[in-house]
């Protein structure tokens, strides 16, 4: 499956480049774009023509036109913020969540850029004509804009440069917005899932095993952390 060849790459990377990544995280940015033009320029080449890509390069290109590789990255991004501190995976995802985020973000954009675009010339048409109104598939394509739209903000506030204009406070209030992105990426998933055909176990067992660990260990850190709080405030009482 896609999405667990490309968890596997990105951890690695992730885990064995974090200081380069780090240091140098321009490069990556600028591999990311190019990976995000090149599948969007394909896709109009694809939309506009009949060329069609074989091999390797056509599995890579369909990772990369569904949002996989950025699901990858965004999955690290998550459960950095979910997992215990004291491990050494989790220090070194911390130290390099918001690269990651900018990368996950920019790999999304020819995702959300030209399904969008599909959206408006060819699927708005069809729906209305289309009886009985294919409510699950316009469900899911809101959701998916409304997630993509979400995601913006996100982006741009994950540069160090636009961070450091805004108040810490202000900065921590809108990143909180990442956790309805998770949850409508998630939902968005499922209803294509439920569009389809007939349903694919192994992608709904796989995406719902990823989205609820990291939702239990989330809620479970927080919690955690509100005990230890109380605890300290009784102490001192």
């Amino acid at each position: 499956m896609n999405l667990i060849y490309s968890l596997i790459f990105v951890i690695g990377l992730a885990l064995v480049f974090t200081k380069s990544i780090k240091k140098n995280n321009h490069i990556y940015y600028s591999i990311a774009t190019i990976i995000a033009i090149s599948t969007i320029g394909y896709e109009i080449l694809r939309m506009t023509s009949d060329m069609k890509l074989y091999g390797l390069i056509s599995y890579f290109e369909k990772a990369s036109i569904k949002g996989i590789f950025s699901i990858a990255f965004f999955v690290l991004v998550m459960f950095a913020g979910a997992l215990n501190t004291k491990w050494s995976i989790t220090r070194k995802l911390l130290n390099i969540r918001a690269e990651l985020a900018i990368i996950a973000s920019i790999l999304m954009l020819p995702h959300g850029i030209i399904y969008l675009v599909r959206f408006i010339i060819y699927s708005i048409p069809k729906a209305f004509a289309q009886k009985p109104f294919p409510i699950t598939y316009l469900s899911f394509i809101v959701i998916g804009i409304i997630a993509f739209i979400l995601m913006i903000p996100l982006f741009i506030t994950s540069f160090k440069k636009v961070r450091r204009k805004m108040k810490a406070t202000q900065w921590k209030k809108l990143q909180r917005w990442s956790y309805l992105f998770y949850f409508l990426a998630y939902i968005h998933v499922l209803l294509i899932l439920l569009n389809g055909k007939s349903m694919d176990w192994l992608k709904l067992s796989t995406y719902t095993i990823i989205f609820g660990s990291y939702a239990v260990l989330k809620l479970s850190k927080v919690y955690m952390s509100k005990r230890l709080k109380a605890s300290k405030v009784t102490s001192l009482a």
